[in-house]
C-alpha cells in the first residue's frame, strides 16, 4: 500500500514538476503582439528600425509610422532611424506603443557613405562632403552633377541653361591639364558616368577630396571622387507607392542691351564715316536701298518661353529577408530658343532589390535610360567665318535683316556684307533648318553577392563580389537641306551626318570585411581587388546631295563616306585599407591601392598610391572639462597621401605610321611607311600629393556644427605638349610628356545650425572654400602656353588674364605724336586706346608698344573664393527652403561683350556704343568707331574688357504645404509646393552667366554661353 502510495507521490510529483517546467517554460516563451507608431514632433517617422536588441528581430515602420512586432516582457526594443536619436523601450506587459524620436542635433552623427563601406561622420579622418539629398530635391536639374554647386566646399561646378547640358566639376582648384572631371562610383560600379541618372533615384552623394579618403581609388582618384547611392527599399516593410512631379515655365530674364535699326545705322555710318569708306547702302538714307522698314528685336523674336517637367512613380518594401525599390521617371526641358533645339527628353526606369537566405546575400541595381536631345550645335564646315555660338549669333544679330523673307529658298532673311555691311547670320533661321539630335540608350546593371563567414557580437567577416556592365549606345544626326541665308551663309548642297557612339565598361570587384572589437579597440579591414575593361567604337558617316522630297537617310545622298575608330584599354587594381580606434578618441587610417593600366608603355603600367589619417577626438579625453553644453564635440584630424590620374587618351605612347606613303626609287613607285606622329614612350601616371589638416566640432548640445580644412596638393608629371622643331618632319610638334607641376592650397569652412523642437524648426548652413593655384613647371625650357586673352607660365596660375595696360584714349593728336609708337601707327586717331610703354630688349620702356615686351599678368581667371547658403524651415504644415551660391574674385572676357564694343565691322552694337568717344564727347571710356581699327579691340583691360565675376545667386525659393494625414482613404502623405530657380543673380558681369564652362588655358574667357533661365515650377508629393 505505502508502494503504491509512494508510487502515486512521484508520480504525481514528476507531473507537477513537468507541468511546472512546461508552464515555466510558456512563461518565458510567452511573447505578446505589440503594435506601435514612430513619431517626431508630432509627425510619424517612416523606415525607422524597430529591433530587438540582442536578437535578429528587426521590422521598419510604414508610412504612417506604424510598426508591429512579437517581443516578450524584459526584452528591449532598440528604434533607430536616419537623422534620429536611437531610443530603448523596456517591453513590459504592454500591447501598443507611441514612440517619439527627438532629430539629431549634430549632422556628426551621420552615417557617410565612403569607398567600399560606411563610416560615421565622427569617426572620418579624411576631408568628405555629404551631400544633403533632401534640399538637392527642390531643384530642378538633368544632371546630377548640377546639385552639387554650392553645396559642397573646395567642388566648383560650371555650366550654361542650354537644355541637357553637362556641367564642368573641379574639386579644389586645376591639378591637370587634361580630364578634370572626378572619379563617380554609382552603387559601387567604378567610372561611372551619372549623365543618364535621374536625380530623383539618389538616396546619398559622398564627396571624397583628400588622398585619404579617396587613395582607396588610386589611379582615378586625383581629380576627386563623387559616391552615389540609389534608392533601396527597406525590410519588413509594407510596399510605399510614391509620385512626385512637377511642371515649370522658364523665362530668359537677362536680355542684352542692343541698339534699334536708327541707332545702328547711326553708329556703322560713323564708323565708315572716320574710316574715309563709303556707307552701305542698306543705312545710306540717300541710296534707294536704304533699310527703313525693318527693325528686328532679335532677342524677342529668338526667345520664348520655354517648359519642364518631371514625373517619377516610385514602389518600395521589402519582407523579412528582401528588399525593392522600383521607379519610373519622365523628365523634359523645352528650351527657350525659338525652333529647333536646344530640348532634352529623358526616360529612365529602376529595379534594386536585395535578398537573404541564411549567410547569403544576394542584390542587383539595374536601370535604363533613353534621351533625345536637339542642340544648338552645328557644322564649322558649313557655318564658316568663326561666328559665335548661336546665342552670340542671336544678339549680334543686325536690325535691318529680316527674320523671314518668302524670297528665299528656306523663307528666312539673310544679309551680305556689301549690301548690309556684314554678313550677319539669321539664328533664328538656321535653328529651324538645321535638325541636330542625339539619342542615347544606356543599359546600366550591377549584381552582387554576399558571404557572411563569420559573425559574432564582436566580430564579422564578410566576403562580396560584384560585376557590373554599362553600356551607352549614342546615336548623333545632323541634318542640313540646300538653304540660302545671304551669300555667306548658304549651302547648294544637302548634307547628313549620321555618326554613332558605343561606349562600353564593365568591371568585376572582390572585397573581404573584417570588423573586430577587443576591448578599448576596434579594427576594421578591408582587402580587394577590381578589373575594370573599357571600349569605345566611333562610326561617322555623310551622305551629300539629296534631292527634293527629302528623305534624309544615308543611302539616298548622291555620294557617301565612312570612317571609324575603336578604344580599348583596362585598369587592374589591387587595394587594401586599415581602420583601427581606441577607446573613441584615437583614430587611424591608412589605405593602399596598386594599379595597372593599358594606357601606358609596360615600364610605367603599374602605380603605388598609398595614403595615411589621423583622428583624435580630444572632447572624449578625462581632461576635457568643458560642459557638452557649450562644446559638445571637438576632432582634429590629419591626412597625407597620393593619388594618380589615368584619365588620358588611349595608345598615347605609341607613334603612327603612314603606311600608304609611295616613294619612287631608280623611276619605280614603291609604297612604304613612315612615321608621322611621334610620341613619348615614357608616359606614366599623374601623381598628386595631398597634405590636409582639419577639425570638427559641435557646440550647443549639437545645434552648432563647424568643419574647417586646410589643404596643400601638389600635381607632378602632369602631361603637357612640348614643342619640337619642325625640321623633324613630324605632323605633331608638341607631343605631350609628363612635365608639368601644379600647385593647389586653401582654406574650407562649414557651419550648420539646427533648431528642430517646437513648432519651428530651421535649418541654416553655409559654406567658403578658397583656392590659390600656381604653375610649378610646364616642362622643356618652360616656355609659356596662351590661351585667348590668356597666359600660363610658371611662377603664376592657370590661364591668367594678359595683355596690354590701358592708359585711356587719346584725346589730341599731340599726346599721339609723344606717346610710344602702337598698332594703328599713321591711323591712330584721338579717341582710340592708349596702352602703356612697359618695356623692351633692355628691360627699359623703349619708345615701342608691341606684344612681345609690353604685355603683363592682368588678373586671375580662377575664382578664389567659392560659397554657398542654405535656409530650411518649417512651421505646422508649411515648409520653406532658401538656396544661394557664388563665387568671387576672379576676371571675365566675354567674347559677347567685345562683339558688342567692336570699333569695326557691321555688326549690331551695344546701346553702350551710343556714349563712344567722338570730337563733342570726350569724357568717355569707349573708344571711337573706326571700320579700319587695328588698335583698339587688343587684350588690355581697357574698360569693360576684363570684368569683374563676382557674383551671387538665389538658386532656389521653395514654399510648401502638407496636407492632413489620410485626407483621402489610402493617402498617407500629400504635400504641394510652389519653387522660382535661378531668382536673380548679384553680379557685376554684363553677360548672361559669371560661372560658364571654358577651356582649361583660358578659363577667364567666355566664349558665348546660353542664359540660365528663371523658372517657376508647381509640384505635388504624393505617398500612398
Amino acid at each position: 500500500m505505502k508502494k503504491q502510495l509512494h508510487k502515486v507521490l512521484l508520480h504525481t510529483s514528476c507531473m507537477l514538476v513537468m507541468a511546472l517546467l512546461l508552464l515555466s517554460g510558456q512563461v518565458k516563451a510567452q511573447v505578446n503582439q505589440l503594435s506601435g507608431t514612430v513619431t517626431s514632433a508630432g509627425k510619424p517617422v517612416q523606415f525607422a528600425t524597430v529591433s530587438i536588441k540582442q536578437t535578429k528581430t528587426t521590422v521598419a515602420s510604414d508610412a504612417d509610422g506604424k510598426f508591429e512586432i512579437k517581443a516578450a516582457p524584459g526584452q528591449v526594443l532598440v528604434v533607430t532611424a536616419v537623422g534620429y536619436d536611437a531610443k530603448e523601450i523596456a517591453i513590459q506587459n504592454e500591447t501598443t506603443l507611441l514612440i517619439t524620436l527627438t532629430q539629431t542635433s549634430s549632422t556628426m552623427d551621420e552615417v557617410v557613405v565612403v569607398g567600399y563601406g560606411t563610416q560615421r561622420k565622427k569617426d572620418l579622418t579624411g576631408a568628405v562632403s555629404n551631400i544633403n539629398i533632401a534640399e538637392t530635391k527642390k531643384f530642378s536639374t538633368s544632371d546630377i552633377s548640377q546639385l552639387l554647386q554650392g553645396r559642397a566646399t573646395g567642388v566648383a561646378v560650371n555650366s550654361d541653361g542650354q537644355p541637357g547640358s553637362v556641367p564642368s566639376v573641379r574639386i579644389r582648384g586645376f591639378s591637370t591639364f587634361g580630364d578634370a572631371q572626378p572619379y563617380y562610383v554609382v552603387d559601387g560600379v567604378p567610372g561611372a558616368s551619372v549623365r543618364d541618372f535621374s536625380p530623383n533615384d539618389i538616396e546619398t552623394m559622398t564627396v571624397l577630396k583628400d588622398a585619404s579618403a579617396a587613395a582607396i581609388y588610386g589611379a582615378a582618384a586625383a581629380n576627386g571622387v563623387i559616391i552615389i547611392t540609389t534608392k533601396q527599399g527597406k525590410k519588413n516593410t509594407a510596399m510605399t507607392a510614391n509620385y512626385n512631379g512637377y511642371y515649370g515655365w522658364d523665362k530668359v530674364w537677362q536680355i542684352e542691351k542692343v541698339t534699334d535699326r536708327v541707332q545702328y545705322q547711326t553708329l556703322n555710318n560713323e564708323s565708315r564715316v572716320n574710316a574715309g569708306k563709303p556707307l552701305f547702302a542698306a543705312n545710306d538714307p540717300s541710296n534707294p536701298g536704304y533699310v527703313s522698314n525693318i527693325n528686328t528685336d532679335w532677342q524677342k523674336q529668338g526667345l520664348k518661353t520655354g517648359m519642364r517637367q518631371n514625373h517619377n512613380i516610385g514602389l518600395s518594401g521589402g519582407g523579412t529577408n528582401n528588399t525593392y525599390n522600383v521607379s519610373l521617371d519622365y523628365f523634359q526641358n523645352k528650351g527657350t530658343y525659338v525652333g529647333n533645339g536646344p530640348d532634352y527628353t529623358r526616360y529612365t526606369a529602376r529595379v534594386n532589390t536585395t535578398a537573404e537566405k541564411g549567410i547569403f546575400k544576394v542584390g542587383e541595381s539595374l536601370s535604363y535610360t533613353h534621351s533625345h536631345e536637339n542642340t544648338l550645335t552645328f557644322n564649322d564646315n558649313i557655318l564658316l567665318g568663326g561666328i559665335p555660338p548661336m546665342i552670340g549669333s542671336l544678339v549680334v544679330a543686325i536690325p535691318t535683316m529680316p527674320v523671314y523673307d518668302t524670297a528665299n529658298i528656306n523663307g528666312y532673311g539673310g544679309s551680305n556684307s556689301e549690301f548690309n555691311g556684314a554678313n550677319s547670320l539669321n539664328a533664328i533661321g538656321i535653328n529651324n533648318i538645321f535638325k541636330n539630335s542625339i539619342d542615347v540608350d544606356r543599359t546600366f546593371a550591377n549584381v552582387f553577392g554576399e558571404l557572411q563567414l563569420l559573425k559574432h557580437s564582436d566580430q564579422h567577416l564578410k566576403f562580396k563580389t560584384s560585376l557590373s556592365y554599362d553600356k551607352t549606345v549614342t546615336r548623333d544626326i545632323v541634318w542640313q537641306p540646300v538653304f540660302y541665308l545671304g551669300k555667306f551663309f548658304s549651302s547648294n548642297t544637302a548634307r547628313l551626318d549620321d555618326n554613332s557612339r558605343v561606349y562600353t565598361n564593365a568591371s568585376i570587384e572582390n572585397t573581404l570585411n573584417y570588423d573586430k572589437t577587443f576591448g578599448k579597440h576596434s579594427i576594421e579591414a578591408l582587402a580587394g581587388q577590381s578589373y575594370r575593361y573599357s571600349s569605345a567604337i566611333l562610326r561617322y558617316s555623310h551622305a551629300e546631295g539629296f534631292t527634293v522630297p527629302y528623305y534624309p537617310v544615308l543611302s539616298n545622298g548622291q555620294t557617301t563616306s565612312a570612317k571609324g575608330t575603336e578604344f580599348y584599354s583596362a585598369l587592374s587594381s589591387y587595394f587594401g585599407r586599415i581602420n583601427y580606434a581606441y577607446s573613441d578618441r584615437y583614430l587611424l587610417s591608412v589605405s593602399i591601392r596598386r594599379d595597372g593600366s593599358s594606357r601606358f608603355a609596360p615600364a610605367n603600367k603599374f602605380g603605388y598610391f598609398p595614403a595615411a589619417s589621423v583622428g583624435w577626438k580630444i572632447s572624449n579625453e578625462g581632461f576635457w572639462n568643458v560642459p557638452r553644453t557649450v562644446v559638445s564635440s571637438l576632432k582634429l584630424r590629419g591626412s597625407y597621401g597620393k593619388l594618380g590620374n589615368q584619365q588620358i587618351a588611349d595608345y598615347q605612347f605609341q607613334g603612327t605610321i603612314n603606311s600608304g606613303v609611295v616613294y619612287t626609287f631608280n623611276g619605280v613607285r614603291n609604297t612604304g611607311g613612315i612615321q608621322t606622329q611621334v610620341a613619348s614612350p615614357d608616359i606614366k601616371w599623374e601623381a598628386k600629393s595631398v597634405t590636409n589638416l582639419g577639425f570638427d566640432a559641435s557646440f550647443l548640445s549639437g545645434h552648432l556644427d563647424f568643419s574647417a580644412e586646410y589643404y596643400k596638393a601638389v600635381s607632378t608629371d602632369i602631361l603637357v605638349g612640348i614643342t619640337i622643331p619642325a625640321s623633324v618632319g613630324f605632323e605633331n610638334l608638341t607631343p605631350v610628356v609628363n612635365a608639368a607641376s601644379l600647385e593647389n592650397k586653401g582654406f574650407e569652412f562649414v557651419a550648420t545650425y539646427h533648431k528642430n523642437k517646437g513648432a519651428f524648426t530651421y535649418d541654416i548652413s553655409g559654406n567658403l572654400s578658397t583656392v590659390k593655384n600656381k604653375v610649378l613647371a610646364l616642362g622643356g625650357t618652360n616656355a609659356p602656353i596662351y590661351g585667348v586673352g590668356s597666359r600660363t607660365i610658371v611662377g603664376g596660375e592657370v590661364g591668367e588674364q594678359y595683355g596690354f595696360i590701358s592708359e585711356g584714349l587719346f584725346q589730341t593728336q599731340a599726346e599721339i605724336d609723344a606717346h610710344a609708337t602702337q598698332s594703328g601707327g599713321a591711323k591712330l586717331a584721338p579717341g582710340d586706346v592708349k596702352y602703356k610703354d612697359i618695356s623692351g630688349p633692355n628691360g627699359k620702356p623703349d619708345g615701342v608698344v608691341d606684344e612681345a615686351y609690353d604685355r603683363v599678368r592682368l588678373g586671375s581667371s580662377i575664382p578664389k573664393l567659392n560659397y554657398g547658403f542654405s535656409f530650411s524651415a518649417a512651421y505646422k504644415k508649411f515648409d520653406l527652403a532658401v538656396f544661394a551660391s557664388g563665387s568671387a574674385k576672379f576676371l571675365i572676357n566675354s567674347r559677347m561683350y567685345r562683339d558688342l564694343h567692336h570699333s569695326a565691322g557691321a555688326l549690331n552694337y551695344s546701346v553702350d556704343m551710343l556714349n563712344r568717344w567722338t570730337p563733342t564727347n570726350t569724357n568717355t571710356t569707349i573708344p571711337r568707331l573706326n571700320d579700319d581699327d587695328v588698335n583698339n579691340f587688343k587684350d588690355s583691360n581697357r574698360p569693360g574688357w576684363l570684368q569683374d565675376g563676382s557674383y551671387l545667386r538665389i538658386n532656389t525659393v521653395s514654399v510648401g504645404y502638407t496636407l492632413p494625414e489620410n485626407i483621402i482613404k489610402g493617402l498617407t502623405k500629400s504635400r504641394f509646393y510652389a519653387t522660382v530657380q535661378n531668382l536673380y543673380t548679384f553680379q557685376k558681369y554684363t553677360g548672361y552667366n559669371p560661372d560658364f564652362t571654358s577651356g582649361v588655358f583660358n578659363p577667364g574667357f567666355d566664349f558665348g554661353s546660353y542664359p540660365k533661365p528663371r523658372t517657376f515650377m508647381l509640384g505635388v508629393q504624393l505617398v500612398f
